[in-house]
């Protein structure tokens, strides 16, 4: 049974009262529960309560009119529908109740039992459909928090209070860390469970009392915002000093160091987040979105999982990158890119086994710009595309060029990117350079890192099976930091694995990255894949790892990157003669310094 349609009437006519008590209790099919007021002032003191469901006020109560009182309850965050009651048509008062906000104006003796159900009917819908209206344009769909809009609208409350007080207040910036990587292995609805829980465990971090709560409902939850993606916000209103900021923060971190369960999968979940704190950050709310932004950048920057407070740096940081960036494009049509070499050696007898091409930006002003500098910014823009395939011509032309000089072949190894798997030819573009140059695809290794490989097996496995059946060489880069088992890693077509630098760098002083420089290398035997150490830099790790059967090495003990025409008088000591480096002694390495 439906519960009964509760009614506040605001009458200061008993006879009128009556008449209305009358008229609903001829509707059939609904139940009305009907309350009644004379006083102006006790009306407002009752609306407050959110009790009804329609409130029904008379146009005339002495010295207050309906519509006045009707103002003064929305003004007060009212959103029940208002039917306004009068005992003649007026139409000027009719245009002037609408415009108030009222639903409905009925005359009291045209009033019959069922055009008082249908505008009390139509008012609720009305004001309903109101509400969907307004919460699917302030309100995020799937979070149900405010979205940008609703945010924004909230940030410039809390500015207009602050400048009006002098008070602080501030703005959490926070991003999830490798969302993506959700995504793409558990699929898109567990991505979307995911923020739903992150939402809620924000809300439970947030106290109300943080929040900024003029004229909005305590239980609006306008504190945290989502503004789209994996993006949130938290407004905290009145702090005191910066310290506050960080204590919230602070809770956040803790709040996530347990996994969250999302239909039976364990993820951990990690933020960064970035803080800017009114006026002394901005003044405005696109210059504190955009320094809270800045500040959870470099956050990422420091590690992920922290929060970082912003400094005015970090927007002559965000300039000189945007400025790096339009450079960029022009890069390779300025012929300013260029590859250095680093080679690959036997550790055994000192013979060169092989020659990776990285590639470095010769800036017209600047100078040589470092890869970590520019390369994620190629990632993030897409131009690490046509990048891309300048390397892969020009990588191809050098060992080809090498191999006519009369060097013995080796292969040259260049990196892949993430990007090359997502909507692009990449068979396509290294036939293409094999083509040009003339150069055999057993010479030319493709490198890709664990992280690429779970972003999106399927495709990732095809691409790499046709790029394996052209003749290219195939390694796994940096392993042993990623993702990937030994059930995937057998499923791929490789010919390499290149144990990462951060084991190696330990090799000697802990027995754990012993353990998994020892594991790796019996897996790649057991799989019949080639096996070298990157970031060899002693004599004393090239030793351990000959111990534990890794026979390949790169690293500064060999050599650091070498220009074209460095690694050139490289390959001719190596043709001239092989190198004997003994590992008995650290003095014992003749390439050292080049």
């Amino acid at each position: 049974m439906k519960s009964p349609i509760k009614i506040l009437l605001v009458e200061d006519d008993e006879d009128d009262y009556v008449m209305t008590r009358d008229l609903l209790s001829e509707i059939e099919g609904s139940q009305y529960d009907l309350e009644w007021v004379s006083n102006p002032n006790e009306a407002l003191a009752l609306m407050a309560t959110k009790d009804h469901d329609v409130y029904l006020i008379d146009f005339r109560l002495g010295e207050i009119n309906g519509i006045s009182l009707m103002r003064n309850a929305i003004g007060k965050g009212c959103k029940t529908p208002i039917i306004l009651l009068t005992g003649q048509s007026d139409k000027e008062i009719d245009v002037e109740a609408m415009e108030a906000g009222a639903s409905d104006y009925l005359v009291k003796g045209q009033i019959s039992a069922s055009m008082l159900e249908r505008s009390i009917r139509y008012a609720i819908e009305q004001k309903k459909s109101e509400s969907q209206i307004r919460h699917m344009a302030y309100y995020d769909h799937l979070t149900h928090l405010p979205n940008r809009f609703l945010f924004k609208d909230r940030l410039q409350l809390a500015i207009n209070h602050g400048k009006r007080y002098s008070r602080l207040s501030a703005l959490i910036f926070i991003d999830l860390d490798n969302f993506k990587r959700v995504n793409d292995t558990f699929g898109h609805s567990v991505g979307d469970l995911l923020l739903i829980e992150v939402a809620n465990t924000l809300l439970q971090c947030v106290r109300q009392s943080d929040s900024v709560c003029r004229n909005v409902d305590m239980d609006s939850k306008e504190t945290v915002a989502r503004l789209g993606g994996d993006e949130f916000t938290i407004l905290l209103n009145e702090i005191v000093d910066s310290h506050d900021a960080a204590r919230v923060a602070k809770r956040i971190l803790k709040a996530f160091t347990s996994p969250l369960f999302i239909e039976g999968n364990e993820i951990y979940t990690r933020l960064s987040m970035g803080i800017a704190i009114h006026p002394v950050d901005g003044e405005d709310t696109e210059t504190l979105i955009k320094n809270s932004d800045a500040a959870m950048y470099h956050a990422k920057s420091q590690g992920k999982n922290n929060y970082q407070f912003y400094k005015h740096s970090m927007n002559v940081s965000s300039l000189e990158r945007l400025t790096l960036e339009n450079h960029l494009h022009r890069a390779i049509e300025r012929n300013e890119l260029l590859l250095y070499y680093q080679p690959q050696v036997d550790a055994r007898c000192g013979k060169l086994v092989g020659v990776e091409a990285l590639m470095r930006w010769q800036h017209p002003i600047k100078g040589m710009v470092p890869p970590v500098h520019f390369i994620p910014i190629a990632e993030e823009t897409g131009l690490i595309l046509p990048m891309s395939e300048w390397l892969f011509k020009t990588a191809c032309l050098q060992n080809k060029a090498w191999q006519d000089q009369g060097f013995e072949p080796v292969p040259i190894a260049v990196n892949l990117s993430g990007q090359h798997f997502k909507n692009y030819n990449l068979v396509g573009a290294v036939r293409q350079a094999l083509q040009d140059t003339d150069l055999e695809a057993c010479w030319l290794e493709l490198e890709i890192t664990e992280n690429i490989v779970m972003e999106n097996m399927d495709v990732t496995l095809n691409m790499l099976k046709e790029l394996k059946e052209m003749g290219c060489r195939l390694a796994m880069d940096d392993f042993g930091i990623g993702y990937s088992s030994f059930a995937h890693l057998k499923k791929f077509p490789l010919d390499l694995i290149k144990i990462d630098q951060s084991f190696v760098k330990d090799i000697t002083s802990n027995a754990d990255s012993v353990a998994i420089v020892a594991a790796i290398i019996a897996m790649s035997n057991s799989l019949g894949l080639s096996v070298i150490a990157e970031g060899v830099e002693t004599a004393e790790q090239q030793s351990t790892l000959l111990k534990q059967g890794c026979f390949h090495t790169q690293g500064y003990l060999i050599s650091r990157p070498l220009p074209v025409d460095a690694i050139g008088e490289f390959l001719k000591k190596n043709l001239e003669s092989t190198l004997k480096i003994s590992v008995a002694s650290e003095t014992d390495f003749p390439l050292r310094g080049l």
